[in-house]
């Protein structure tokens, strides 16, 4: 049984008549009577500052006739206070006695009406200032230093004269649910006309939460803490009680909106209700909330391992984020969404990547110049990025730093010893080491399968310890490569078409003997059958980037020899024209058809298992990143894909076509110069 119930229940043999179990008699309507224990323990619940639907299950009663006992109370209370106000007012000559009448008018409602600031005792004015105190005397929270840190720094940016946007990145079980609710509950201790937006990935878990802070701020008494939760370290025993060292937040007027997904709370100013958005509301980001305002949006438990991958649940998630969970703010405001990470396409990566243009300073004109005009606008992260690990291997000093009565971060190496204990860190870590570094270590890598680490890719130390060559050619553009290379070699031109998305071409050439790739220029973007290869007949001239490339390899001295394509996608347009078999004989170009099936995930054949090699050895040489969209969108797909990815694959996949039938190509041959006398020769 919970202990407040036990507490306000000292005895149940016992009980004496009072009004509730008078008016709570037989019903006339010849309905069973409630016998008068379960009245009692209903009533005594109810006193102990539990629920109505709480109350009813201990008392073993149905909800609809608790509510009705409980309507009538109220009724009857508002009756006989306004009896007495009325008495009172009959005589409320002096200032003393208009002084008894205001005590009457707040003793019908339990609780002192709003104190103001000036008002508050010691106590109630250090907990409006200090969140780790507000915490432990009103909520009966245990001390936790990253929790008290993010908290100001949410206040910090909620009190920014522009709109902020936040993402709050944390371990499963650190209490961020328990986080959001307390900052919630501080902000509208300290600002009673605030406006706070409850969001979840579904509207019965915002409403949960919504449902929380209200019952928080509604708590006639201080909270009583089970014991069991203080012997294990999770929770202290409360000391004050919120409506009364603040005043009552619960309204008394009647009709006053106070439902589990809405609420107002008491205002300063008499009659400041009315016109009044709701204090907090709750809306899951699945339902609609277009015309609702607010200033402080929190987000929990947006994102989840089905919306985290390339899916249509993703995308849903991610147009409604864009659409409406971000507009919801109001000038001045706070977006912040919480939870750990889940992938490299989860919601908080989609927020991280969206960027915001600096100011730019106006001037007259006067200074401005040719190039001052062609310089790009600041690109700043639109999104403030919080990060909170479990373990910070860089603070531990040996196994006492890792026990359960040591320092938490910052101090110690564990966020949360009690919460996150380093015997299931540790467990994770060692046994699901890609789970531990992304839920765990907020690291932005996929928790399945990650194909290639950017250091693999751009040089240094990975995940592994081992410390990577690289595969950047810094001092190389898109377009160039060296001439003179060593042969043998094979100039190779990859593509994965699309019939409606996006194109990968890859235009690579291959050294078979040194075993290297030399991606020579890189394209990904929408086309058509005529863009890749088409014929103008009325000039006789051939178009698209395939005849442009094979060009520009002649006139580099690497004639194109190979054109590797994706026979699914193509066969209905490359290989059925006579004038792609004219251009192929004009160019001494030979198309290698390409079927995409089991061989994808071959484990000897398959893109898992050509191309990690090829980068983790340096063998694939891209060219320089630096100001180049080309390659950085390879890199991009490289270390970003998945097995179950949908979308943005294409480069990936026009890279794995040329490694695939790379072997088997070999540079064209001349026919064989047949032996002639000297004297011929030289004639």
């Amino acid at each position: 049984m919970d202990m407040r119930v036990e507490r306000a229940l000292p005895t149940l043999g016992a009980c004496s008549p009072c009004i509730m179990c008078l008016m709570a008699g037989t019903d006339q309507s010849g309905r069973r009577n409630v016998p008068a224990e379960d009245k009692a323990r209903f009533w005594q619940a109810r006193a102990a500052g539990i629920s109505i639907k709480e109350s009813c299950k201990i008392a073993g009663i149905h909800y609809n006739t608790g509510q009705k006992w409980d309507a009538k109370r109220r009724k009857i209370e508002a009756d006989q206070a306004a009896a007495d106000l009325d008495v009172k007012k009959a005589g409320a000559n002096s200032g003393r006695e208009r002084r008894e009448l205001r005590a009457v008018i707040d003793e019908a409602g339990d609780l002192p009406p709003v104190i103001p600031y000036e008002r508050l005792n010691e106590r109630a004015k250090r907990g409006w200032d200090d969140f780790d105190y507000f915490r432990r005397v009103y909520l009966g929270r245990v001390p936790s230093p990253w929790q008290v840190d993010a908290a100001y720094k949410i206040v910090q940016h909620l009190e920014s004269e522009e709109k902020e946007f936040l993402v709050l990145n944390c371990p499963p079980g650190a209490g961020k649910s328990t986080l959001f609710h307390d900052v919630a509950v501080w902000c509208i201790v300290r600002n009673r006309a605030i406006r706070v937006l409850i969001g979840s990935i579904s509207q019965t878990l915002a409403k949960m939460y919504s449902r929380r802070i209200r019952e928080t701020l509604e708590r006639p008494t201080a909270l009583v803490v089970d014991p069991e939760q203080v012997k294990k370290g999770l929770a202290v025993d409360a000391e004050g009680c919120l409506a009364q060292d603040y005043g009552r937040f619960k309204p008394l007027a009647s009709g006053s909106l106070w439902r589990a997904e809405e609420f107002v709370v008491e205002q300063y100013i008499p009659g400041g209700l009315d016109n009044k958005e709701p204090t907090v509301s709750a809306y899951g980001i699945d339902s609609e909330f277009i015309g609702h305002r607010a200033d402080l949006c929190l987000f929990d438990d947006v994102a989840s391992p089905e919306n985290a991958k390339e899916s249509v649940a993703r995308d849903r998630l991610l147009e409604r984020w864009d659409s409406m969970a971000e507009a919801r703010c109001d000038p001045g405001g706070l977006v912040n969404v919480i939870g750990q990470r889940l992938g490299p396409g989860d919601l908080y990566k989609h927020c991280l990547d969206k960027v915001t243009y600096d100011d730019i300073e106006e001037d007259d004109g006067e200074d401005a110049t040719a190039e001052d005009a062609m310089v790009d606008p600041v690109k700043i992260p639109k999104y403030h990025h919080l990060i909170y690990k479990a373990y910070y291997e860089e603070l531990d000093t040996g196994k006492p730093s890792r026990r359960k009565d040591a320092l938490a971060w910052p101090e110690g190496p564990l966020l949360d010893p009690i919460r996150l204990p380093w015997k299931d860190l540790s467990f994770v870590r060692y046994n699901q080491p890609q789970k531990f570094r992304v839920v765990y270590q907020q690291e932005d890598i996929d928790l399945d399968y990650q194909l290639v680490e950017r250091p693999q890719i751009i040089g240094g130390i990975a995940s592994d310890g081992v410390d990577y060559p690289g595969c950047i050619d810094r001092d190389r553009f898109p377009g160039n490569i060296t001439r003179g290379l060593k042969p043998p070699w094979v100039s190779i031109i990859s593509v994965d078409p699309s019939p409606a998305n996006f194109w990968g071409v890859i235009w690579t050439i291959h050294q078979p003997d040194l075993g290297l790739y030399h991606v020579v220029d890189i394209e990904r973007t929408k086309l058509t059958a005529e863009d890749l290869l088409g014929y103008d007949m009325s000039t006789g001239r051939y178009t698209g980037i395939l005849d442009d490339w094979c060009d520009r390899a002649e006139d580099m001295g690497y004639p194109v020899s190979h054109i590797v394509v994706e026979i699914n996608a193509a066969q209905r347009f490359l290989l059925a024209h006579d004038f792609v078999r004219r251009w192929q004989a004009l160019r001494q170009v030979l198309v290698v058809p390409h079927t995409t099936s089991r061989n994808k995930m071959d484990q000897n054949l398959g893109l898992e298992a050509l191309i990690p090699p090829v980068v983790r050895s340096g063998s694939l040489r891209l060219p320089s990143m630096s100001n180049n969209w080309k390659t950085l969108a390879l890199v991009q797909e490289l270390e970003t894909w998945t097995r179950d990815k949908k979308k943005g694959t294409d480069l990936a996949m026009a890279l794995w076509f040329m490694l695939l039938h790379a072997p088997k190509l070999t540079e064209p041959k001349l026919p064989p110069r047949m032996w002639r006398p000297s004297f011929l020769v030289n004639s």
